[in-house]
């Protein structure tokens, strides 16, 4: 029978596992992660984690669930080669054999600034975030470096903690490189009125601190006096442990077809797997929502021995300042964008290319959010839409209000 090792024991590659034993693989799983802690949400960690006075549970399972299903587990030591020809892959001074391997090892936040003082942090791990946490109920005053959704997120979180925030992006419009300028404008107007600060168009030059943090300098030559300092300016993926390895991977991750398959008894899940989309090129896409979907497509691949490609149209939300934005299918490529009716602060933007909605990013309002869904699964021409020829169109001289 079989032997299947998954390396990478966050969402993936829990999924992966879980996936694997629901389509009938009954067959020994060995579970590879470099944390020693059983697989957890990442999520919670820029959002509920910071603010709840009880370090919440945020495990998928208990080590209950994996006796049960006959799963390995081997937590603490990150795997650190793959031997291709002999089908090993090295977790310390083990070598772990498998017949099929599925890497989920992640990616890792970007850190351009080398040595920082204390209260200097990025996201990614449980023992970021308590650090983190416990430094944002220490102190009162954060500066977000990065106004990407995790950079909101934990700025929306240091609000709620009484401290005051700014954040600092480069680009002229925060999210905007998701959502383009016209929807970002709104969402941004909102966070200002919340009480964050926006620096906008800059970059960080410098941090002060001898030991822990005290503030930083902008490329512009403005200082700003902070206690906490949060990086979130990307991600790298976790391919560096495969170099003498014969998959091919670049910065967007391990490049892989439609299925997951990176090569023969090999595939990829989550942010570490670049999957060729309809076009042919491989490209990463760092959701929650898509991570599960491909573990599915792989797991009934190796089980089944052949899996549909995901059709299911891509979904991400983010919890920020008291607010949902759920985000739907493609909002990078339109060629027209049209913001419905608001209700109070809340309200949805339409994508359309070529007369057709491809996209939408709805703020609350869950009954427009089930609709704009359908939209979008279905491609829907725009003429069909009432409400799309109801709405504002907006065009990128909305950008100027900065």
């Amino acid at each position: 029978m079989k032997r299947i090792v998954v390396v990478g024991a966050s969402l993936a590659g829990f999924k992966t596992v879980d996936a694997l034993r629901s389509n009938g693989f009954a067959g020994p799983i060995t579970l590879i992660g470099a944390e020693d802690l059983l697989p957890y949400d990442r999520p919670p960690l820029s959002k509920d984690f910071l603010l709840a006075d009880i370090v919440p549970d945020i495990d998928f399972a208990s080590s209950s669930w994996y006796r049960e299903n006959n799963v390995e587990l081997l937590l603490g030591t990150a795997a650190s080669g793959l031997d291709t020809n002999r089908k090993e892959v090295t977790v310390g001074a083990e070598r772990i054999p498998y017949d099929e391997l599925v890497i989920a090892t992640g990616a890792r936040p970007r850190n351009p600034f080398g040595e920082l003082p204390k209260n200097v942090f990025t996201l990614r791990t449980m023992d970021d975030a308590l650090e983190m946490r416990l430094a944002l109920r220490s102190s009162k005053s954060t500066v977000i470096i990065g106004g990407g959704f995790i950079g909101m997120e934990v700025a929306s979180a240091a609000l709620d903690l009484g401290h005051e925030v700014t954040v600092i992006e480069v680009a002229e419009v925060p999210l905007s490189r998701n959502l383009g300028p016209e929807t970002a404008i709104r969402i941004g107007d909102h966070i200002r009125e919340k009480g964050v600060k926006l620096a906008c168009g800059r970059s960080v030059s410098q941090f002060h601190g001898d030991e822990v943090l005290t503030g930083v300098t902008l490329d512009d030559g403005t200082h700003i006096d902070c206690e906490v300092a949060i990086i979130g300016i990307g991600a790298i993926p976790n391919t560096e442990w495969l170099a003498s390895s014969e998959l091919v991977a670049s910065p967007a991750g391990i490049h892989c077809d439609d299925s997951g398959k990176a090569a023969p008894g090999i595939w990829a899940v989550g942010d570490v797997s670049a999957w060729a989309d309809t076009d042919g090129v491989p490209r990463r896409h760092e959701h929650w929502t898509n991570a599960t979907l491909q573990t599915q497509v792989v797991a009934s691949s190796i089980v089944h021995g052949s899996a549909q490609p995901i059709e299911a149209i891509s979904y991400v939300w983010s919890d920020q300042f008291g607010r949902r934005i759920s985000i739907l299918g493609t909002t990078h490529e339109a060629d027209e964008v049209r913001i419905l009716n608001t209700v109070g602060a809340d309200f949805a933007s339409l994508y359309a290319q070529n007369g057709k909605i491809v996209g939408a990013c709805v703020v609350n309002q869950p009954r427009l959010y089930i609709q704009a869904r359908r939209w979008v699964s279905e491609g829907k021409p725009v003429a069909e839409i009432a409400e799309w020829n109801e709405a504002v169109g907006l065009t990128d001289d909305s950008a100027v209000r900065i």
